[in-house]
C-alpha cells in the first residue's frame, strides 16, 4: 500500500469546541448564534455551534478506516480513488444523541473533498429517513472554506436534493456488516457507483477535529424563483402580443433579487461565481459544467433543470391536436379517457426519460467521469402544470419524481373572470367577489395530491394573472403549506416584468418572516372533505371557466359521456359540491378518482360519478344522491337576460350580430374577459358561446381585442358581438350573465345555415 494513495487530514482542519467545559460550550454556542444572519440569502461565520443548541457529551473518537478503489489503474480523474471514514464526538441535539461522521475522499486526478454529518446513527439509504437522522452537514471542496448548510428557521441540516442518496455515502456490500458506530468496518464498500476495499484502519486518536465552517442559511421549503437568467430591457407590460427584448442578469441583479427574497436562481457558469456570498439555491448548469462528484453534495445546487414542462398540455398539443386536425372521425370519437391514455404515455416518457435524466447524461459525456453502477433520476424536479386535476396522477407514479406540482396559471386568469364563468358554466352559485372561492379550487387539487403522495406543491404567477389577485394567491398558498413560488419572466403576455417579480417575492419574504414556523404535515392534512372527480375530467385550459375538458372544443360540455350524461352535468355536480363546502366553511381537497389511490383521514369522501349521481361516504356510511347537494343560498333574483340575433337562418357564409339586454336585479352584474390589448379590464356583462353544427364543434365568441361593446344605463346593460358562420348546419348560440352573488341566467337560441 502506498501511503500517498490515502486521504490525509491536514492542518486546515482546526479544532472547534473540543475539550471545553459545559458552561464554556454554552457561551461558545451563544456567541455563534448571535452571528447567525436573520434573513435568507445571508452567510454567517461560525464554528461548530447550531441554532438548535447541541452540546458535546462525549469527545471519544472512533477508529478511522481507509478504503481504495478496487480498480488499481485507469480511473478517470474525477472518480474517487480512495476515501477515509470515521466517527467523531457525540453531541446532544434536539433530535437526540448524535455523533459526527467524517468522510474524506481523494480523486484519481488529484482533487479532494470532505464531508461531516452529525447523525443519529449511520445515515439510512433513503432521503426522507436521512433528513430525520442528520442534524448538521458540512462540505469542503479541496482547500476551500468548509460550508455548513443549515435551515434558516430550524437550524437543522439542509441536505442535497438531487437524488441518489444511497450512493452518496459508503454502503457495505455484505448485508451482514455496516458502518454503524461501534461496528467493525466492512471489508468492502460501494460508494458513488464503484467498489472499494478496506486497506487500513487507525486508532480513535487519528480522527479529525471539526472545521471552522461558514454557515449557509437556506430555506428549502420556501423556494422563490424565476425560470430564466435574463431580465427585460424595457419592463413595460406587453398586452398587444409583442415580446420583450431580454438581457443577461448581472451581478447587481442577483444581489437585488436576493434582497427581495428570491432564493432560487438560474445561472450560467460565469453567473455562478457571482452568487457565492448570497446563499442562493441555483440551477441551470449541466453535468458537464459542475465539479464531479462534489456537486452532488452541494445543497445549493439543484441540477441542470428544475421542472417538467406542462406534460398534460404537451399531451394535448403534441399528441391529440395533430390527430384531430387530420382525422374527422377522431374528433367525433374523442373522449376524456382517450386523452387520459395518451397522457399516461406522455407523462411516463417525461419522468422516466426526459428532464430527470439530464444530470447523469451530462456526467456520462465527460472523459473524467465513470459512473460505475450509479443510476438515478434527478429527484427534486417539480411538474409546472396548468391542468391541476392531473396532480394526483403525476405525483403518484414514482416515489421521488417529481417531488412537487406547481400551478401554472393558464391565460387571463383571475377571480372576476374565472369565478363568474364557473357559475355561468356549471350552474353553481359561488360568490365572485372573494379570491379564496376561486383559488381554493386550484389549491384543492394540489394540496390533495401532496397529501395523497406525501410530496409538496406550489404556485406561480404569470403576466396574464389579474394583478389584484397575484399577491394574495401567493401569501395564501404559503399559509396553506406551499413550498414553491415562481414567476414566469418571458414570452409576451405570459411575462411578469422583473420589478414586479421582485415586488411579489417581497410579499412571500414578509409572510415567511412573519410566520416562519409552519407545520407542513399538519397543513397537508387540513382538509375535512375530499371530492373525487372521474379520471380524465378537468377544468380545461386557457378558457378555464368555459369548461371544455382538456381545453379541447371536441370535449365541450354539451357532449355526452359513455353513460349518456353530459359532461356539463358531471362537472356541475363537482362544482355544486365545492360550493357546498365553501358555504359551510369546510376545507376540501380535490382528486381524480384513481383506481389505486388510497386517500385517508377525511371526514367525508364525495365521489362524483359519470352516471350523474353523487356518492358520499362519511363515518363508514354510504349514501347515494341523484345529483349534487345544493347548499342553502341567499334569497335574491338572478339578472334578467334577453337575447336577439340579427338573423336566425341564412346561407353560408352567414354574418351575424348577437345582442343582449341585461337587467341588474338583486346584486351588481360584473364579468370580465381579462385585460384587453391596452391592459384595461372591462365589464363584458355577457359570455357568448357557439355550439355546432356537429356535437364536436364549439367555439367561444369574443370581441376584437377583448374590448366588449357595452352600453350601461342605470342598472341596465346592452351589449352586442359579431361573428360569422362558414359551414352549413344547425347551431346553438349560448348567452350567459351572472351577478356578484353567483346567480346566473342562461339563454339558448338556434340558427340554421344552408349551403
Amino acid at each position: 500500500m502506498n501511503p500517498n494513495d490515502l486521504p490525509s487530514w491536514d492542518s486546515n482542519w482546526q479544532k472547534s469546541a473540543r475539550g471545553l467545559s459545559l458552561p464554556a460550550l454554552l457561551v461558545y454556542a451563544g456567541l455563534f448564534l448571535v452571528s447567525v444572519a436573520a434573513s435568507a440569502g445571508q452567510v454567517a461565520e461560525t464554528s461548530g455551534a447550531s441554532q438548535a443548541i447541541s452540546v458535546t457529551t462525549s469527545d471519544q473518537r472512533g477508529p478511522l478506516a481507509h478504503y481504495l478503489n478496487e480498480r488499481d489503474a485507469g480511473l478517470p480523474g474525477a472518480v474517487v480513488r480512495a476515501f477515509s471514514i470515521g466517527w467523531g464526538p457525540t453531541e446532544r441535539t434536539a433530535i437526540g444523541e448524535c455523533r459526527w461522521l467524517f468522510i474524506h475522499a481523494s480523486k484519481a486526478g488529484g482533487g479532494q473533498f470532505r464531508i461531516w454529518l452529525l447523525s443519529r446513527g449511520y445515515p439510512p439509504p433513503t432521503f426522507p429517513l436521512a433528513t430525520e437522522t442528520i442534524n448538521r452537514f458540512i462540505l469542503q471542496r479541496g482547500d476551500s472554506t468548509p460550508l455548513e448548510f443549515r435551515h434558516r428557521v430550524t437550524g437543522r441540516a439542509v441536505l442535497p436534493t438531487l437524488g441518489g442518496w444511497d450512493y452518496l455515502l459508503p454502503r457495505a456490500t455484505d448485508p451482514a456488516s455496516s458502518f454503524a458506530p461501534g461496528a467493525s468496518f466492512p471489508a468492502r464498500a460501494a460508494y458513488l457507483g464503484h467498489r472499494y476495499r478496506l486497506v487500513a484502519d487507525e486508532p480513535p486518536s487519528a480522527a479529525p477535529d471539526l472545521p471552522d465552517a461558514t454557515v449557509i442559511e437556506l430555506l428549502p421549503d420556501v423556494l422563490v424563483g424565476l425560470p430564466s437568467n435574463t431580465r427585460q430591457e424595457n419592463e413595460k407590460r406587453r398586452y398587444d402580443g409583442s415580446d420583450y427584448k431580454l438581457r443577461r442578469l448581472t451581478r447587481s441583479d442577483f444581489r437585488e433579487m436576493a434582497a427581495a427574497g428570491i432564493n432560487c436562481v438560474r445561472v450560467d457558469a460565469e453567473q455562478r461565481g457571482w452568487i457565492d456570498d448570497l446563499g442562493l439555491f441555483y440551477w441551470g448548469l449541466a453535468g458537464q459544467e459542475v465539479p464531479y462528484p462534489d456537486c452532488l453534495y452541494d445543497s445549493r445546487y439543484l441540477g441542470p433543470t428544475l421542472f417538467l414542462d406542462e406534460p398534460a398540455v404537451h399531451t394535448r398539443d403534441s399528441v391529440i391536436r395533430p390527430r384531430l386536425a387530420k382525422d374527422q372521425a377522431f374528433r367525433k370519437a374523442l373522449t376524456p379517457q382517450v386523452v387520459l391514455e395518451a397522457f399516461h404515455d406522455t407523462f411516463s416518457h417525461a419522468w422516466q426519460e426526459g428532464a430527470p435524466t439530464s444530470l447523469l447524461q451530462g456526467f456520462s459525456t465527460r472523459a473524467d467521469v465513470d459512473l460505475g453502477d450509479m443510476s438515478f433520476r434527478q429527484a427534486n424536479l417539480f411538474s409546472w402544470e396548468t391542468m391541476v386535476s392531473t396532480a394526483a396522477y403525476q405525483l403518484s407514479q414514482d416515489r421521488e419524481v417529481p417531488a412537487a406540482m406547481v400551478f401554472e396559471p393558464p391565460g387571463r386568469i383571475g377571480t372576476l373572470r374565472t369565478l363568474p364563468e364557473f357559475d355561468m358554466t356549471y350552474g353553481c352559485q359561488i360568490p365572485v367577489d372573494n379570491p379564496k372561492n376561486f383559488i381554493s379550487i386550484i389549491y384543492g387539487f394540489l394540496r390533495g395530491a401532496a397529501r395523497l403522495t406525501k410530496k409538496e406543491w406550489g404556485t406561480s404567477i404569470y403576466g396574464a394573472v389579474d394583478r389584484a389577485d397575484a399577491p394574495w394567491f401567493l401569501t395564501h398558498a404559503y399559509d396553506l403549506g406551499a413550498t414553491r413560488f415562481f414567476f414566469w419572466d418571458n414570452a409576451g403576455l405570459a411575462c411578469v416584468p422583473f420589478s414586479e417579480c421582485l415586488g411579489l417575492a417581497r410579499q412571500i419574504k414578509m409572510r415567511a418572516e412573519d410566520r416562519p414556523n409552519r407545520d407542513l404535515e399538519r397543513l397537508r392534512q387540513a382538509a375535512e372533505v375530499l371530492i373525487l372527480l372521474p379520471p380524465g375530467y378537468n377544468l380545461g385550459h386557457v378558457q378555464m371557466g368555459r369548461g371544455s375538458l382538456w381545453g379541447l372544443g371536441e370535449l365541450n360540455l354539451e357532449r355526452a359521456n359513455r353513460e349518456g350524461v353530459k359532461y356539463r352535468d358531471v362537472m356541475g355536480n363537482f362544482f355544486v359540491e365545492i360550493e357546498r363546502c365553501l358555504r359551510l366553511g369546510v376545507g376540501f381537497d380535490l382528486l381524480w378518482d384513481l383506481p389505486n389511490a388510497q386517500p385517508s383521514g377525511y371526514r367525508e369522501v364525495v365521489r362524483i360519478r359519470e352516471d350523474g349521481r353523487v356518492e358520499s361516504t362519511e363515518e363508514g356510511k354510504h349514501t347515494l344522491f341523484e345529483r349534487a347537494r345544493v347548499p342553502a343560498r341567499p334569497a335574491g333574483v338572478p339578472p334578467a337576460l334577453e337575447v336577439a340575433l340579427s338573423s336566425y337562418e341564412g346561407t353560408a357564409p352567414l354574418y351575424l350580430t348577437a345582442r343582449a339586454e341585461v337587467g341588474q336585479t338583486t346584486a351588481p352584474v360584473y364579468y370580465t374577459l381579462g385585460a384587453d390589448n391596452h391592459g384595461v379590464y372591462h365589464n363584458a356583462v355577457v359570455a357568448w358561446e357557439l355550439y355546432g353544427p356537429g356535437e364536436e364543434d364549439y367555439r367561444i365568441v369574443t370581441p376584437p381585442g377583448l374590448t366588449p361593446r357595452v352600453t350601461a344605463t342605470g342598472g341596465k346593460f346592452e351589449t352586442e358581438v359579431e361573428f360569422a358562420i362558414s359551414r352549413p348546419g344547425s347551431y346553438r348560440p349560448r348567452a350567459a350573465t351572472v351577478d356578484s352573488a353567483g346567480r346566473s341566467t342562461i339563454k339558448w337560441t338556434a340558427i340554421t345555415v344552408t349551403p
